[in-house]
């Protein structure tokens, strides 16, 4: 059994995911990289387990918007570590031209990936309790003309964590729910606003507040 913390990501193998995952193992978690590009995410995880051992880390093919996903991820992390402590509702996308999907990404993932951890961590559920965090963003308080989508998105998924953070599931469940709300970051996201939001040709990878992946997961 785990003594260790054990921490899930969700599209943990590329980005800001990818950096949290790092530094969540530098700190001595044993993590679960879940991610739906499963090349792309069994290559990191590889990469991980020769850098912090093969024991403290782990993949999960992992569509956030299928609770099937969600619940084969956290089947997958009990087997092999035998604790849940903290899931990061971390996968977005931006995709302005495709609102639904955007939506079912951005906001509907977080809530299957909020209702599954109750199920899993809550303590109404047999399980300890944890802590969720919701990746959400400085544009879920302020609006952007060329991403009015993505910025409903990350305006839900405040609202969605407020809710849920309430006494209520923290007395209920010991679950601690909380969002984090990043600004710019020199992730491959970020580069997409130039071909996936209303304003084509939008650059912001020369923006004077630009953060590092590395530098947010810290």
């Amino acid at each position: 059994m785990s003594v260790a913390p054990v921490a899930i990501v969700t599209g943990g193998a590329q980005g800001l995911g990818a950096a949290i995952c790092v530094e969540l193992l530098k700190q001595g978690y044993k993590v679960c990289i879940a991610d739906i590009q499963q090349y792309k995410g069994k290559y990191f995880t590889h990469q991980q387990e020769e850098e912090f051992g093969a024991q403290n880390v782990i993949f999960s093919a992992c569509d956030v918007t299928k609770e099937a996903d969600y619940i084969s991820t956290f089947d997958l992390t009990l087997k092999t570590f035998d604790r849940v402590d903290v899931l990061i509702n971390n996968a977005g996308i931006i995709l302005e031209q495709d609102p639904e999907t955007l939506f079912s990404v951005n906001l509907l993932g977080p809530m299957i990936g909020c209702q599954t951890a109750i199920k899993y961590m809550g303590k109404s559920h047999g399980g300890k309790g944890g802590m969720v965090i919701n990746m959400a963003s400085i544009l879920g308080f302020v609006p952007f003309s060329a991403a009015p989508a993505y910025v409903a998105s990350k305006h839900g998924l405040i609202g969605l964590t407020r809710s849920f953070g309430l006494p209520y599931h923290l007395e209920k469940d010991g679950i601690i729910f909380a969002a984090l709300c990043p600004s710019f970051t020199d992730t491959d996201l970020l580069k997409s606003i130039s071909t996936n939001s209303l304003v084509p040709g939008l650059d912001y990878s020369n923006h004077k507040d630009i953060m590092s992946p590395e530098y947010m997961a810290q």
